[in-house]
């Protein structure tokens, strides 16, 4: 008896989850001629990297002018786009679309969305999400040994780890609190240097971070 009633509620959940649909409302939250999350390092000489980055806006606009009363469906063709550079904030949306570019560091010809999410089940209330997405050309440093934050490919650099930054590497390293470890930068990203620790790890670590040593 216990098995059938553990079927039955398993095949209702099934059903119930079949029957439940989500779209999307999507609608133009702004423009802007350049924006970034940091402070743009006017001594480093910034380039376009790659054009119609993050979500293409241009898709975007078709997508909203075919859909009916602008709903658009899992099906669509842009919704994978948009649910991986889909952010809590503006702030969010533009890193997202910066740091998916190596070297990226800020965006001109920015576009950004406004996305409504809503799940709708077989019972009760639908449920709805709330989002940003962002488009636009992103600049940066094309050359990896460039000078970002004074840092270059091949700098020896030391660190000294904190409880904070232990939270944030914790996946990758754990180490003494309160040691300094040192290691050789192997990358240049827009916020990040990517260092070979002399174990062997590598770890994305902030410039704030690390005081460089040199080569």
């Amino acid at each position: 008896m216990k098995k059938l009633n553990y079927l039955f509620a398993l095949g209702i959940a099934m059903f119930v989850t079949s029957c439940t649909t989500t779209s999307y409302y999507i609608k133009p939250a702004g423009d802007l001629t350049m924006v970034s999350t940091r402070n743009v390092d006017r001594s480093v000489n910034y380039v376009p990297i790659k054009t119609y980055a993050g979500v293409s806006g241009k898709d975007v606009d078709a997508a909203i002018t075919t859909a009916k009363k602008g709903i658009l469906t899992k099906k669509s063709a842009i919704i994978k786009e948009v649910n991986s550079y889909k952010a809590n904030t503006l702030n969010e949306a533009v890193d997202n679309v910066v740091k998916s570019v190596a070297g990226g560091e800020y965006i001109q010809n920015a576009k950004f969305f406004w996305v409504q999410q809503t799940t709708k089940a077989l019972f009760g209330p639908p449920l709805y999400s709330y989002s940003y997405i962002c488009s636009g050309d992103v600049w940066g440093v094309k050359d990896a040994n460039a000078n970002i934050k004074g840092f270059r490919v091949n700098d020896k650099v030391v660190f000294t780890l904190t409880k904070q930054l232990q939270k944030q590497i914790a996946a990758n390293f754990t180490g003494e609190i309160g040691k300094q470890y040192s290691g050789v930068v192997l990358n240049l990203k827009a916020a990040m240097a990517t260092v070979k620790l002399d174990n062997g790890t590598v770890l994305d670590l902030e410039y704030v971070t690390l005081t460089n040593l040199g080569q």
